[in-house]
């Protein structure tokens, strides 16, 4: 039994339909940036958000006033919402692989089968990385292909490229982060109806965390908790991808596939 081809299989379904809501979301975001270059139009943006609390500025990635007529800037603004969905799922397929069978019943006919534990573990994280990465690469040529379209004449492709690849970087880090933690919740949890509330609000959870360390001074030690913001959009195109954060990433995404393969080693299956 090939569970590589089977866990890909069943994902196509959910890759579809993820990929299509951030693929309408980029375009329905990206169509409004012609408009954005008028200096009226940026004018006016400015106005607004200088009437805006800090506070609410924090919250939604507004806290150094991007400008809105240059399209790596807007990019990166609309791109925080894809990376958010994009997170989400991510620790669904970590928090679902391990768990899915003893929900629907058939983890008796898997465990029969002349596998041992450890590769399903791993053909479990291969196909899900693999569903990861294929959407990824959806949305970078929805992407590419959008901005080549709206992007102005004074801008160079090659400096448009670069910070598609910075952000889509970003975007894969702090979704592997996500799915291990996913892969941890789905070797706990007792079952799938458990293990996909708990994923998402981990997410939720955690990129709240990191809100509140940059509204409030005191609670900055708090961003090192959320994996969002260890790649926000507005950064990266700013100064690129932190070392600390990286490391951080690879980290916690190590830590969470070693006790994913540890403890489903030694897991009673509920038969």
């Amino acid at each position: 039994m090939n569970i590589f081809k089977m866990e890909v299989k069943k994902g196509l379904k959910s890759l579809f339909i993820w990929s299509m809501i951030c693929t309408l979301l980029i375009l329905l975001f990206m169509s409004m940036f012609p408009s954005m270059k008028d200096s009226g139009m940026q004018e006016l943006v400015d106005t607004k958000l200088g009437a805006m609390p800090e506070a609410l500025k924090e919250a939604f990635g507004l806290k150094d006033a991007p400008n809105f007529s240059k399209l790596n800037e807007y990019f990166a603004y609309v791109f925080q919402y894809i990376m958010m969905a994009g997170a989400v799922y991510a620790a669904l397929l970590g928090a679902k692989a391990l768990i899915k069978e003893e929900s629907e019943g058939t983890i008796e006919f898997l465990y029969a089968q002349p596998v041992t534990r450890t590769k399903i573990v791993t053909m479990k994280l291969l196909s899900s990385l693999v569903l990861f990465y294929l959407f990824i690469m959806i949305i970078a040529i929805v992407a590419i292909l959008v901005s080549l379209t709206v992007k102005p004449a004074d801008l160079q492709t090659v400096d448009m490229f670069l910070d598609i690849k910075t952000l889509f970087s970003g975007f894969f880090l702090v979704g592997m982060v996500f799915m291990a933690v996913g892969f941890i919740i789905s070797v706990f949890v007792p079952h799938l109806r458990f293990a996909m509330p708990i994923a998402t609000g981990t997410f939720f959870v955690t990129y709240l965390l990191g809100v509140f360390a940059d509204m409030i001074e005191e609670l900055s030690f708090l961003k090192y908790f959320s994996p969002f913001h260890y790649a926000m959009p507005s950064d990266l195109v700013r100064k690129g991808m932190e070392g600390t954060n990286i490391a951080l990433a690879l980290t916690i995404i190590l830590l969470c596939i070693a006790a994913s393969y540890i403890v489903y080693r030694k897991k009673d299956f509920r038969i």
